[in-house]
């Protein structure tokens, strides 16, 4: 095991700290958005594949967002998906005006400048098994609209076993109520690209419903929890490959996969299985374990053709698929789910989440 410290940035501010374990796999992330930026792998025939999107350094990444801000490797927050309306939210018995980002009074992944684009401090907490670095941001009260000073610590371990784990620690330090729900918007393609789309990844969900959206905005959350049984949906009766039902949606609206499924109705003290993604092609599987109630699948429907990223992979519609866990989005406007998110003095917030490799 071992944790190594690399500048990422031309001018030295930006880190990236790559975690090794003893079988020669490696994660990277950086302190610019505790992003993880490679995800280093070996199958059974030994062959090594970097399975994650992204860049090769900060000023690349940046110059990426001109064209397109698929959010990748990032922890999202405060708060992510959508917030509808976010005109008025109530927090701290007060309406709050949240950023609109998406047309239509919507607030996505924690508004313009979200956690994603922060400078985290970082700390090392363990060189031997597991690997660990704990990245930390302070969110200053007001900041994208949100009420109160928060806390939030990102720590990413990886195991002997391929197990990546991503624990979250959020406190509330001034202010007298605030929203918190973050998430990870790493996506995966278990080729390491050599498929440039993950139509043939297959897919495995324990979640039986999905939250249903508005009919006049497809993508704000209503907090119905419907069955996926018979639907494009149901990844929980059997396996299936996701491009199966990728093309049972409408390309001007949704184009793909990018629906909150729900685990359970709240965040459970254990992790649990949730969900296994796998590629017949590279014999890689992923495994997702989390204390969370949702898990929003995207299958990185709109990212744009435009974007080349490291190793001179060319990205596009479809190249990685995001398995993103988290309380429900929305819930802050959604009576029977908002007291996941709001967040108390001395009540401070948990999450735990396991990203495992495994060869088949």
């Amino acid at each position: 095991m071992s944790v190594c410290k690399r500048s990422f940035s031309k001018d030295s501010s930006i880190d990236e700290y790559e975690l090794a374990n003893s079988i020669g796999t490696a994660i990277s992330v950086t302190t610019w958005g505790a992003r993880l930026t490679r995800f280093v792998v070996k199958n059974k025939d030994g062959k090594q594949r970097d399975i994650v999107a992204g860049f090769d350094s900060y000023e690349s990444w940046q110059a990426s967002l001109d064209i397109d801000d698929p959010y990748f490797g990032a922890t999202i927050g405060r708060v992510a998906g959508r917030i509808w309306p976010c005109n008025s939210v109530q927090i701290d018995g007060k309406p709050r005006v949240l950023p609109e980002v998406q047309p239509g009074k919507v607030c996505l992944h924690g508004g313009r400048v979200g956690f994603d684009k922060r400078v985290f401090d970082a700390q090392v907490l363990s060189e031997s098994q597991p690997a660990s670095v704990r990245f930390t941001y302070v969110s200053p009260d007001g900041e994208e609209g949100f009420p109160g000073e928060v806390k939030l610590s990102v720590t990413y371990s990886l195991d002997d076993d391929n197990s990546m784990h991503i624990e979250y620690s959020g406190s509330l330090n001034s202010g007298a109520e605030s929203i918190l729900n973050p998430t990870n918007h790493t996506y995966w393609n278990l080729t390491g690209f050599e498929e440039p789309t993950i139509h043939n990844h297959v897919c495995r969900l324990e979640a039986d419903r999905y939250m249903a959206t508005r009919e006049d905005n497809v993508m704000v959350p209503t907090g119905e929890l419907l069955p996926v049984k018979d639907t494009a949906l149901d990844f929980c009766s059997q396996p299936r490959r996701f491009g199966d039902g990728i093309d049972s949606f409408d390309k001007d609206t949704v184009r793909g996969y990018d629906h909150v499924f729900a685990i359970g109705n709240r965040p459970v003290e254990d992790i649990r299985l949730v969900a296994k993604v796998w590629s017949p092609q590279s014999k890689l599987m992923l495994s997702v374990l989390s204390d969370q109630p949702a898990l929003i699948v995207y299958t990185g429907n709109w990212i744009s053709h435009k974007l080349v990223g490291k190793h001179g992979v060319r990205y596009g519609n479809y190249s990685a698929v995001a398995l993103e866990t988290q309380r429900f989005p929305n819930a802050v406007n959604i009576p029977q789910f908002r007291s996941q998110v709001m967040l108390h003095p001395n009540k401070p917030f948990s999450h735990h989440t396991v990203y495992k490799i495994e060869c088949i």
